[in-house]
C-alpha cells in the first residue's frame, strides 16, 4: 500500500498558488494542506504497518523542516532517491508532523543514508534530532 504520493511537498506549493479558477494567485492555503496530508499517511501507515509491541528498533529521529525544502533534488541524487526532490524522507517512517517540521523514525541501518542527504543539504531542512534511540 502506498501511503504518499513523490514530490508531494512540490505539487501541493503550485496547488497553494492557484484560485479557485485555476489561475496563478495565491489562493490555496499550503500550510492546511500538509498538515492534512501528513497526518492521513502517518495515520494510514500505522493502520497497515503494526509490530509487535516486543520488537525493539534502534536509530534516530530527523526532523525535516518542510518550509525550508529548495526542491533542488541534491538529496534525492546523493541518497539514490531514498530522500525524495524535496528533501522529504520515505513516508514509511513518518512519526509525526508538527505543522512545520515533519519527525521520522530512521533505523540504525540506514542513518548512513540519511546523512548523505544532510551533508548536501544547501537549505539546512534536514537534521538529526536524537542521536541513537532504541523504541
Amino acid at each position: 500500500m502506498q501511503c504518499a504520493e513523490y514530490n508531494f511537498l512540490y505539487r501541493a506549493l503550485q496547488e497553494s498558488f492557484k484560485n479557485k479558477n485555476g489561475n496563478p494567485a495565491f489562493g490555496g492555503d499550503y500550510a492546511y494542506l500538509m498538515q492534512a496530508y501528513f497526518e492521513e499517511a502517518i495515520q494510514a501507515r500505522v493502520k497497515y504497518h503494526h509490530m509487535p509491541s516486543w520488537t525493539k528498533l534502534q536509530g534516530k529521529i530527523l526532523v525535516f523542516d518542510v518550509h525550508s525544502s529548495m526542491f533542488d533534488c541534491l538529496g534525492e541524487k546523493e541518497t539514490g532517491g531514498f530522500i525524495d526532490g524535496c528533501d522529504t524522507p520515505p513516508p514509511e517512517f513518518w512519526i509525526h508532523f508538527d505543522g512545520k517540521n515533519l519527525y521520522s523514525f530512521i533505523p540504525n541501518e540506514l542513518t548512513n543514508i540519511v546523512d548523505l542527504a544532510i551533508d548536501i543539504s544547501m537549505s539546512g531542512s534536514l537534521e538529526w534530532y536524537t542521536d541513537v534511540i532504541e523504541i
